[in-house]
């Protein structure tokens, strides 16, 4: 199968945001006398509304404080590197003017520190961000209206995850799902999905979808 376009999740697939997003969870808790998360437990919440989430830390250190913590996570994510492996692959669709774009579960306004960090509204033909659909993932909107604004048909573009909720989104939506995991996602069981590749490198992805 060949495609024709590239829809990238962003958070802990184009930058590893995840991990950073826990360890800032854990320090704002402890800052406030408050019992750590486990790592089970923020797993589940990545790649969707993370609502759960969101409620608990309200709950535990107030909505202020809540605000401030997330503040904190997207002012130091702006100095996260890419992913090499994603650089790479930009870096060789670009080559083959592939039109490539971005479907995130996060506020737009809220990581465009990190995409300018990055340089990746020039890169980008669309951007969908949560404030654009109705519901995040695992629904298929943000994919659905990613592929929308870049003119396709959902069976002819392919989506880079590292989530089964990310991956779920793709899938419903009619994309083809590549999902390469991280440290967070790497023990999620994606069995459930019909994956065209996992934990696929630049080059693979290439040859084989792009050639």
């Amino acid at each position: 199968m060949k495609y024709r376009a590239v829809v990238f999740d962003f958070d802990g697939t184009i930058i590893d945001t995840e991990q950073h997003l826990f360890e800032t969870i854990n320090k704002h808790l402890e800052m406030h006398g408050k019992t750590p998360i486990s790592i089970d437990y923020y797993r589940a919440s990545i790649g969707g509304a993370a609502s759960e989430l969101h409620t608990y830390l309200e709950n535990e250190i107030g909505e202020k404080e809540t605000e401030a913590l997330y503040d904190d996570h997207h002012t130091q994510s702006a100095h996260l590197p890419m992913i090499e492996n994603i650089r790479k692959l930009m870096n060789l669709l670009e080559k083959k003017s592939v039109p490539m774009s971005i479907a995130t579960s996060s506020s737009r306004s809220n990581i465009q520190p990190t995409l300018e960090a990055l340089d990746l509204p020039e890169r980008m033909s669309v951007i969908v961000g949560r404030e654009d659909v109705d519901e995040v993932k695992p629904a298929p909107d943000l994919y659905l209206k990613a592929v929308q604004e870049l003119n396709l048909n959902p069976v002819s573009c392919l989506a880079i995850e590292d989530s089964v909720n990310g991956a779920t989104a793709a899938e419903t939506a009619g994309l083809g799902v590549i999902v390469n995991t991280n440290a967070m996602t790497e023990l999620m069981n994606f069995d459930a999905l019909q994956l065209v590749g996992k934990n696929m490198t630049a080059d693979q992805i290439d040859t084989e979808f792009f050639n």
